[in-house]
């Protein structure tokens, strides 16, 4: 982080892991009564004065990418980028959620807030990260719980940052937001003090600290705040209407990422930092390797299917068969020789005009790679068989895919031709540290 005008938690971030918070003392392009840095856009500002702050901001703090905005609604909801969006959304609208949780370096996550209380959130081996904004009815509802829910590490490892939120002398609310607490714990009758009747302050800080202990958070920092009192921040409370400010965390991308020679960070470039990390790692490790996991194949039964499937060397169909992978990673190109159970299949890949090249048998495709929805994807742009090219457009349905779930490297692979219909489909893990 680069602005001195932006606030830095103050918290024990693992390695890695960086974190930030916006002020109005950023300079924006907002005007009253949104001044300046106003980051929300749905707080009555104009659209386009909304947007150069959120472009500015990511100069100004020498962020990794733009950061992921949520549609907030006070739930408990949990977006993961990584994950494929909900059915209907668009690549451009911004997710329902109150949380956003990522493994992903260089994916940003933000929360907006306005006297609400931001968590930021980390497993203290700096590999998960999440934003959480906790008003009180997402609070009461288990928003930090589901946020914590996502983490492949146990709460015991998380570390936890509190920010800016309206302070408990200066938040007064009613019964309904007691009762709402201390029905689900008794305890937390003492996170709130008497004032008129039927009305009562309420330490929003405490609240989520005994969320957070019940489950089995230690590691807890921040808190202190008054967002109607601490003119650097918004308030909805102190102004109506007013604007939004930025909760940030993210995982720095690793440095060696844009300086291997192997073929795919080369191809990638600075996109190869948002693969999720085990894909990476499998592309970042050079020399030879082995990988040990399972795949299940389906193989096309006509005859022009069973004959492409000979000349690409092709295994049979299986079913969650033992797969081993031996890789050796030079700058000049990689072998790869898979086994499927007592089948192997070998490529060769190489660099080649911006394409990745990979000869299987008497084939060699030319891909065209990418980072899309956090996974990498291979899509036909070239082919030749023994030397000579064939149309592309016939080989629409080669494609490949290599993502991350459950703590695995994941991959699946697809070939289907106009006329033979499909060769290949196969899909399956390996085990990547």
């Amino acid at each position: 982080m680069s602005d001195a005008r932006a606030l830095t938690p103050d918290w024990d971030a693992p390695r890695g892991v960086r974190a930030a918070v916006t002020t109005r003392d950023l300079p924006g392009h907002s005007p009253p009564p949104h001044e300046s840095f106003n980051l929300g856009s749905r707080c009555g500002d104009r659209p386009e004065f909304v947007l150069a702050n959120r472009a500015a901001l990511v100069e100004l703090l020498r962020l990794p990418g733009e950061p992921v905005w949520l549609r907030q609604v006070h739930g408990i909801d949990v977006h993961a980028p990584h994950e494929a969006p909900p059915a209907g959304l668009a690549h451009t609208d911004e997710p329902v959620a109150d949380a956003v949780y990522t493994r992903e370096p260089g994916v940003v996550c933000a929360v907006l807030t306005a006297d609400c209380l931001p968590l930021l959130v980390a497993s203290d081996d700096g590999r998960e990260v999440a934003a959480i904004h906790a008003g009180w009815r997402g609070l009461a509802a288990g928003v930090i719980e589901a946020a914590l829910r996502r983490f492949e590490a146990p709460p015991s490892r998380l570390r936890v940052w509190l920010g800016p939120a309206i302070g408990a002398a200066s938040y007064e609310v009613g019964d309904e937001v007691r009762d709402a607490f201390v029905a689900h714990d008794p305890d937390a009758a003492r996170a709130f003090a008497p004032t008129r009747p039927g009305h009562w302050l309420c330490d929003l800080y405490a609240l989520a600290r005994q969320r957070l202990a019940a489950a089995g958070v230690a590691s807890v920092a921040g808190g202190g705040f008054d967002t109607l009192v601490d003119e650097r921040f918004y308030s909805h409370r102190r102004g109506r209407p007013t604007g939004r400010f930025a909760s940030l965390v993210w995982i720095e991308p690793p440095p060696t990422d844009s300086t291997s020679p192997l073929v795919f960070p080369r191809l990638l470039g600075a996109a190869f930092a948002q693969l999720p990390p085990r894909v990476r790692s499998l592309h970042l490790a050079e020399g030879k390797r082995r990988y040990r996991g399972a795949a299940t194949i389906t193989r096309g039964k006509g005859l022009l299917s069973r004959l492409c499937g000979w000349a690409t060397g092709l295994p049979p169909a299986l079913t969650d068969a033992p797969l081993t992978v031996d890789i050796d990673a030079q700058p000049a190109g990689e072998t790869w020789t898979r086994q499927f159970g007592r089948y192997p299949m070998t490529s060769r890949l190489w660099e080649q005009a911006g394409l990745l090249n990979e000869r299987l048998g008497l084939v060699t495709f030319g891909f065209a790679v990418a980072v899309e929805d956090g996974a990498l994807t291979w899509r036909v742009r070239r082919v030749r068989a023994l030397g000579l090219p064939l149309p592309a457009a016939w080989f629409s349905g080669v494609w490949a895919r290599e993502s991350e779930s459950g703590g695995r490297y994941r991959f699946e692979v697809a070939a289907a031709l106009p006329l033979a219909g499909e060769l290949v489909h196969y899909a399956g893990w390996l085990d990547v540290d």
